[in-house]
């Protein structure tokens, strides 16, 4: 008998429960280094975080906000030395070459474009996932009516 077995994966495909990453615990121990509360809130988050049906993940999380911060960075930065800034967030600062400038915008509207066609597609499919959820308790109840009551 192997003792050493991990317990079977639930029906949704996730496992028993724990679903923290090293980073989780990282940044909540960081959080409490730097101030206390921002460590009670940020362990806070995870627990509530973690009991949701689509759990967010805290690197992406923080990738993302990263990311934000050096878009705002950059914009600053070129603001201050003269340059202009980005038509949109993320996008590159402006090359100085009209051509290459135009290129780099065109690109960047059509990977836009792919972007929000996406994350509509992903909503429509959460929709669908939610939609097929409440017919669960239409197929018991069609199940429970077909059958003979007991007694």
């Amino acid at each position: 008998m192997n003792h050493n077995a991990s317990p079977p994966p639930s029906a949704n495909g996730a496992g028993y429960g724990w679903r923290w990453k090293p980073v989780d615990i990282a940044v909540i121990v960081i959080a409490f280094v730097v101030w206390w509360p921002f460590g009670i809130a940020a362990l806070v988050w995870k627990l509530w975080n973690d009991r949701q049906p689509v759990p967010a993940d805290l690197g992406q999380l923080l990738q993302v906000g990263v990311e934000r911060l050096q878009a705002g960075f950059d914009s600053l930065v070129a603001t201050f030395s003269g340059g202009t800034a980005p038509a949109a967030p993320g996008m590159p600062a402006p090359t100085g070459n009209a051509a290459f400038d135009a290129h780099v915008r065109e690109e960047w509207s059509r990977i836009e474009a792919d972007r929000r066609a996406l994350l509509d597609e992903v909503d429509a499919f959460r929709a669908h996932l939610a939609a097929e959820r409440s017919d669960d308790r239409d197929v018991y109840e069609r199940f429970r009516s077909g059958r003979q009551p007991r007694g």
